[in-house]
């Protein structure tokens, strides 16, 4: 274990010794205790910690001190220290300034004096646990990340094969010298074009018609792809797959052109029996393996390559994006310039037979001059509401993309985000929190009522315990206020009968009980409640207390979720990680407040 410390506060020699014992039997020697008598003197006990590298787990402060009071000190601490749990101990503290402390320094406990032994060793150990498992589960996720980041590295760094020009890349310089298993390896840009709709078009057309037509097309294309130094490697049908062994620019160029030479060949084609169409085209570069393969009698040449396929999905991406032209995040990387292009991110995706994320761009070079010009216009605003849309502010990007296509209507990007962006929010939206409210007094049913929903809660009411569990149960409430003494079921016993229901026991449950000895107090931890508040109830203690479970239970979900999506792109390690991250997690349903 790392060295710790606890500090204890307090402006009365004699308190603070009798706290330090009270520790010392509690926790043991493992945990070094400091002692100040005011906040100065332990603002400066804490730099000094820390210089000596210490970590500074629990903060133990009274409230009434000369100069700074607790409230101020823990504030104070929380801006520095933010991590380490705070408890406030006074027997004189008003309720503002436990509510102060609860909502600017983040208070974990407010102990009355004099304490009881027991409260003060329950409190204490479940504390110092409490920032251990915070702890454990934080160095957890950047672990996670470390092994996201290292496995995306580690998989980017492999070769992705792919062919290359055959006799000269092979080395050869002619046909007769190529024998079966020459290979070579090189990083190239791949370059694949699909006709839109090709099937469509060759229904309405004859045989001869069709070849034609291909023929004509190809026919056009090939000049071009060889003017900016790359090669057809194959026609797979309709499908243009070419390979530029030089640059990335090459193949970007030569995509542009073709877009322009297509748009020539289409005012040649404005007959009904010779309709215009469209084509997409998709480039990635990557390592690329080119070699032979078959028999001594029949032998071909072949890529073998991931890359190959990835530029196929992405040509394939930009029917769902409806752009012209996609590039890969290796392709622009390579690019001399990218102020030569108007580029944009599209998205960040995961491709069909790909494991790993990829960044995927638009080239609108290529695009109709009106076109072009409001995408150029609506670049920034476009870029700020991707940027959004992935760091999951889906508010603010649905608002931008809500802006870009003010200016620019026919954006099919836009169009598609401004959908997902509608879709996730009515998913995710965090709906009203829910508050069931259990207690046999009518009384306190309206007051606690009246307050709770104007503060903008969704409240249930149960005048008992079995009705409780049949409500909780359906309605799944994000907290329960649940009464002790109550007729028939007791608080107690209902609040066991929720924690063993697997439907319920995550809901955190908060004891409303005129009882204020520990027994009772530990009993209604020991059954599963999260916090306790002591009647007669004062509301503004009750929403504060409400607020910071609510804010606990919601940081959870978040945490959950989060830890998922660090599993997604770790596929190889999901079962082992799975495992952790459900054994290291600290559930709020379980802790005390």
């Amino acid at each position: 274990m790392d060295n710790m410390a606890i500090i204890c506060v307090d402006d009365e020699r004699m308190i603070l010794d009798g706290l330090k014992s009270a520790l010392r039997e509690a926790i043991g020697e493992q945990y070094l205790i400091e002692l100040a008598e005011d906040g100065e003197e332990c603002l400066t006990l804490v730099d000094e910690l820390l210089d000596d590298g210490y970590e500074i787990p629990l903060v133990i402060a009274d409230y009434i001190m000369p100069g700074m009071k607790g409230d101020e000190l823990l504030v104070a601490m929380h801006k520095r220290i933010p991590k380490t749990l705070k408890i406030l101990l006074t027997g004189q503290a008003n309720l503002e300034g436990v509510i102060k402390t609860v909502n600017r320094a983040n208070l974990y406990r407010y102990i009355s004096k004099p304490w009881q032994p027991q409260d003060l060793d329950l409190t204490v150990n479940t504390a110092i646990q409490s920032y251990l498992q915070d702890k454990k589960l934080a160095q957890k996720t950047q672990e996670l990340e470390v092994i996201n980041e290292e496995l995306e590295t580690l998989n980017k760094a492999y070769s992705r094969f792919v062919p290359r020009q055959f006799l000269s890349l092979l080395g050869k310089s002619s046909i007769q010298e190529i024998e079966l298993g020459s290979e070579t390896q090189r990083e190239m840009t791949v370059l694949f074009a699909d006709i839109r709709g090709f099937t469509s078009l060759s229904e309405k057309m004859t045989v001869q018609d069709n070849f034609r037509f291909i023929n004509g097309y190809l026919g056009r294309m090939q000049p071009v792809i060889n003017a900016h130094n790359g090669f057809i490697d194959k026609y797979i049908g309709d499908a243009i797959m070419a390979l530029f062994p030089h640059s990335a620019d090459d193949a970007v160029q030569a995509a542009i052109s073709m877009f322009n030479t297509l748009e020539e060949y289409n005012q040649t084609r404005q007959r009904p029996e010779r309709p215009a169409f469209k084509i997409g085209i998709g480039i990635n570069t990557g390592m690329l393996m080119l070699g032979t393969v078959g028999g001594e009698e029949r032998m071909e040449g072949t890529v073998i390559a991931d890359a190959v396929n990835l530029t196929a999905r992405i040509e394939g991406l930009t029917k769902t994006y409806g752009c012209k032209l996609l590039i890969s995040e290796e392709t622009r990387s390579q690019l001399k310039s990218t102020q030569d292009y108007l580029i944009r991110k599209v998205d960040h995706v995961t491709v069909k037979g790909k494991t790993l994320p990829v960044t995927v761009y638009e080239v609108f070079n290529a695009d109709e001059p009106e076109q072009k010009a409001l995408k150029q216009k609506t670049l920034p605003i476009f870029e700020q509401g991707l940027e959004h849309f992935h760091h999951e502010a889906f508010n603010e990007a649905l608002d931008d993309f809500k802006q870009v296509l003010q200016i620019h209507a026919q954006d099919p990007v836009a169009k598609m985000y401004l959908e997902h962006c509608q879709q996730v929010l009515h998913l995710t939206s965090i709906q009203t929190p829910t508050l069931l409210i259990v207690d046999d007094v009518p009384d306190n049913i309206r007051m606690l009522f009246t307050g709770l929903e104007a503060a903008g809660y969704h409240l249930l009411i149960a005048e008992d315990g079995e009705t409780a569990l049949q409500i909780a149960e359906v309605e799944q409430p994000t907290l329960i206020l649940l009464d002790v003494m109550m007729p028939g079921m007791d608080g107690m016993e209902t609040c066991e009968k929720l924690k063993e229901n697997p439907k319920t026991q995550h809901i955190p449950i908060i004891f409303m009980t005129a009882l204020n000895d520990m027994r009772n107090k530990l009993q209604a931890f020991q059954s599963g409640a999260v916090d306790y508040i002591t009647k007669p109830l004062q509301y503004e203690e009750v929403l504060a207390r409400v607020n910071t479970h609510v804010v606990m239970q919601r940081m959870y979900r978040q945490l959950l979720n989060k830890n998922k999506e660090l599993e997604i792109n770790n596929l190889h390690l999901k079962d082992k990680i799975h495992a952790q991250v459900n054994a290291n997690l600290p559930n709020p349903a379980q802790c005390g407040s």
